[in-house]
């Protein structure tokens, strides 16, 4: 794993908070995967997002992977007012979580989280947690999103703005949706 500007493992390396951008090449998520738009979370595991067995809880990783999309939401202009002048919000349908290593209280990790997949009414986003002491891969992740509206919650169309801000415009898939595994 190599730090996305300059090329040193990831192990040494130290990330701002947050780290977003455009960026067409492989990232932390997928090497082999072009992204348009990538946000980097950086948290620290607290001694309350322990469980019994004496680590990160499931529960906690799942927290971490909505935190994440939400300060990427936010990072691009579209916070919670945003979506209510927009007359909807995005709703998880679906969270596929492969966990490869635990983590424990005090230790550092990258969420990083992407837009995927962009349809008429629905995104689904990859999300990856590394350790940033040794690099270790935490999990990966694939949530799938519902736009709908405020009032109803039924199924809606994304408005442009939302695309605009996840640098989408003209990526919408078509066709028939595929089943996809987390990787």
């Amino acid at each position: 794993m190599t730090n996305l500007e300059s090329g040193p493992p990831m192990s040494i390396l130290t990330p701002p908070p947050v780290r977003h951008g455009s960026w067409t090449g492989p990232t932390a998520l997928d090497p082999a995967m072009t992204v348009h738009c990538y946000f980097d979370w950086l948290h620290t595991a607290r001694p309350d997002e322990e469980d019994e067995n004496g680590h990160v809880s499931n529960v906690s990783y799942v927290r971490w992977i909505q935190d994440a999309a939400r300060a990427h939401s936010e990072c691009v202009g579209l916070d919670r007012d945003a979506y209510i002048r927009l007359g909807g919000t995005f709703i998880v349908k679906r969270h596929e979580v492969d966990y490869r290593h635990g983590c424990h209280a005090g230790e550092r990790v990258i969420v990083t989280t992407s837009v995927d997949e962009i349809r008429i009414a629905s995104a689904s986003r990859r999300t990856r947690v590394i350790r940033v002491e040794d690099g270790a891969e935490i999990l990966l992740a694939r949530t799938e999103w519902v736009y709908v509206t405020a009032q109803g919650h039924r199924p809606t169309r994304i408005p442009h703005e939302v695309m605009v801000g996840f640098d989408l415009v003209g990526k919408l898939a078509r066709g028939r949706r595929e089943r996809h595994d987390v990787v």
